[in-house]
């Protein structure tokens, strides 16, 4: 699509972003010979009235939002029944941009997220919860100075609507476990994305990865916080805690607010807590790079470069008897004697019929494996179900179109998700077969399984003993 020349008074002059609901441009103001950067809802999102009051419940959120550390509104308008605002166009950058050239110091990381985290408390003093923290959306001006953006999707704390659709929004990689859970959130879930941050900023890299969304959302869902000192062992000890407190599966367990966490780093980057508060700016002064103002990463090129320790993966086997087992053919010996030249006549005996255990009765049946469909939705216009299943049992989609994975393993059991494109339907089949012994096995014919439980033979064909197959009515991306 080719980009405007004009929208309103602005002149456009490159396109800075393109996303599901809405394009920003780099604009020009005549009238007060600035830059700004102009979002506005496409023409072909005009026909979707949810789209629609979506961007026009971002407007009103983010010109109520006046705050030193959000990026400010200066203008919103309308032009041919296509909404659109104008912010500040920030010249520095954003954090990605900076994680990108490398890993923070504690005090850089505490400099930055002291000003977010101020930002941030203001939103939720007037109940506005981000829902979508992540480097990409904080923003730096000229000076360094950090400004939270994006409130697209940011949900008002007392209202019962969501206009959301009917799939889970926002990223995977910084998402809260209530979040991707489609559970009620509050500004909790926002400490939770800002504790991701913190780790992303020490790590360079974010604490979960997968293959597909889906196994990411999991893993924030049900594997432990990451032990930040295994892959930083030269952070201060108490960085361990404060990231696995700010990012508690339990909402309860974290820091009340984004003050309380910021505190608590600056505490460790700085021995004190600094004056953070909820309406203003302030903290420790920021260590700006000597040549361009900007916040820049830590290197140390000239130092000794301190290797992680990479946490060894332990190993759980898994050792299952398959009911296919054949016993041991019987080993026949003879022994030659040379006594007399005499001949000896050895008797032929029939052998006799096995003998097999009694049927069971009609009401037993064999043990399967517990399934249980734990999520079925669409996640970036792709449909998953997700099943927890036992750890030792063997799993597969009978829809041809359909593939499954393991994406997190927590205790005893696996979660598993399944997915595929252009498909309404799942079968989804789960195998534990029974450990059975040589001699269990002798006891049934070859059109029934042992079944040790009750001394009898189920009338099951004996690929399927153990097999249970769960239907599912797959939700369609809208």
């Amino acid at each position: 699509m080719p980009i405007p020349e004009q929208i309103g008074r602005y002149i456009i002059k490159t396109e800075l972003g393109r996303g599901g609901m809405a394009t920003v441009y780099r604009a020009y103001d005549p009238s007060f010979d600035r830059e700004v950067a102009l979002k506005i809802l496409p023409r072909e999102m005009l026909h979707d009235p949810q789209f629609r009051a979506r961007f026009e419940r971002e407007i009103k959120l983010v010109a109520s939002l006046e705050h030193p550390a959000i990026v400010p509104v200066y203008d919103v308008g309308d032009i041919e029944g296509q909404p659109f605002y104008v912010m500040r166009y920030m010249t520095g950058g954003s954090l990605s941009d900076l994680i990108a050239k490398g890993k923070f110091t504690t005090q850089e990381t505490a400099v930055i997220i002291g000003k977010v985290a101020q930002g941030l408390a203001h939103a939720h003093r007037k109940n506005i919860i981000h829902r979508d923290l992540k480097p990409d959306n904080i923003l730096f001006d000229e000076n360094g100075s950090p400004f939270i953006s994006d409130f697209g999707i940011a949900k008002l704390a007392e209202s019962g609507s969501n206009l959301t659709g009917s799939g889970v929004i926002g990223t995977p990689a910084y998402m809260s476990p209530e979040q991707a859970q489609g559970k009620d959130i509050d500004s909790r879930s926002d400490v939770y994305g800002l504790g991701v941050i913190i780790y992303q900023m020490l790590t360079g890299h974010q604490p979960y990865s997968a293959d597909t969304p889906m196994g990411v959302v999991v893993k924030h869902i049900t594997e432990p916080v990451p032990e930040i000192l295994k892959d930083m062992p030269e952070l201060p000890p108490e960085v361990d805690e404060l990231i696995k407190t700010a990012m508690a599966k339990d909402k309860n367990r974290r820091y009340e607010n984004t003050i309380e966490l910021a505190k608590a780093l600056n505490k460790i980057a700085f021995g004190e807590e600094g004056n953070l508060t909820f309406n203003t700016n302030s903290g420790v002064t920021s260590r700006l790079n000597s040549n361009n103002n900007t916040v820049a990463p830590s290197k140390n090129r000239t130092g000794l470069i301190v290797v992680g320790v990479v946490l060894a993966v332990a190993l759980i086997g898994f050792f299952l008897i398959r009911n296919q087992l054949m016993p041991p053919e019987p080993v026949v010996t003879a022994t030659i004697v040379e006594t007399q030249p005499t001949l000896t006549t050895v008797p032929i005996t029939e052998t006799s019929a096995p003998v097999f255990a009694p049927a069971c009765s009609a009401d037993v049946t064999f043990p399967v494996p517990e399934v249980r469909l734990t999520d079925n939705r669409c996640l970036q216009r792709r449909a998953y179900a997700l099943f927890a299943i036992p750890l030792d049992t063997t799993f597969e989609a009978l829809n041809p179109e359909a593939t499954c994975k393991v994406e997190s393993t927590s205790g005893t059991r696996q979660v598993v998700s399944c997915s595929g494109p252009n498909f309404l339907e799942l079968d989804f089949k789960v195998c534990q077969p029974p450990p059975l012994t040589n001699t269990e096995l002798n006891q049934c014919s070859t059109d029934s399984t042992f079944d040790s439980a009750n001394q009898c033979c189920v009338a099951i064909p004996p690929q399927d003993a153990g097999c249970v197959i769960t239907e599912v009515q797959m939700r369609g991306c809208e």
